[in-house]
């Protein structure tokens, strides 16, 4: 899975999801074309193995149908039916957002109660993350991602 690590703290943030958020926007955008996973990897800055493993994901999940005529643009539902909390389960996610650090010292009065505390409030959380997600669709994502293109464009023109 490809993960970004931050300098600071040393949290690891996990982008799968927008990686493969980001395959199904290109594949809409540049549907009809031939597009291979070496384009989708050069878009991602990943290798194509990478790709074709995120797409047996987006597949797996029902999301993209089988290839067919050496393209990937074969939706398996329209966008509008996709939301990004369909997307977020197709990575099989095995972890919440938010998790807490269990190792705290069993010594330690605030390390034995603090994890059972926090707990509770990130499982909150996660329902809300998940609610959230389940109202951003796909299409949604292509049409705000062509108007960003389109700015950009005219920024370039200006």
């Amino acid at each position: 899975m490809k993960e970004k690590r931050e300098r600071r703290g040393g949290t690891i943030a996990n982008t799968r999801v927008s990686d493969l958020l980001q395959i199904l926007v290109y594949l809409k955008v540049h549907q009809g074309e031939e597009v291979s996973s070496q384009l989708l990897a050069s878009s991602l800055k990943t290798n194509p193995s990478q790709v074709r493993k995120m797409i047996a994901q987006l597949r797996a999940a029902d999301i993209l149908a089988a290839r067919q005529n050496n393209r990937y643009d074969n939706f398996a539902r329209d966008l509008d039916q996709i939301t990004v909390l369909d997307v977020y389960r197709a990575t099989a996610p095995k972890n919440p957002f938010l998790v807490p650090d269990q190792e705290t010292s069993g010594q330690c009065s605030v390390g034995v109660a603090f994890p059972e505390v926090i707990t509770k409030h990130f499982a909150e959380v996660q329902v809300g993350i998940e609610q959230r997600l389940d109202q951003i669709t796909v299409q949604q994502l292509v049409d705000e991602t062509l108007a960003n293109i389109a700015e950009h464009e005219n920024r370039k023109e200006a």
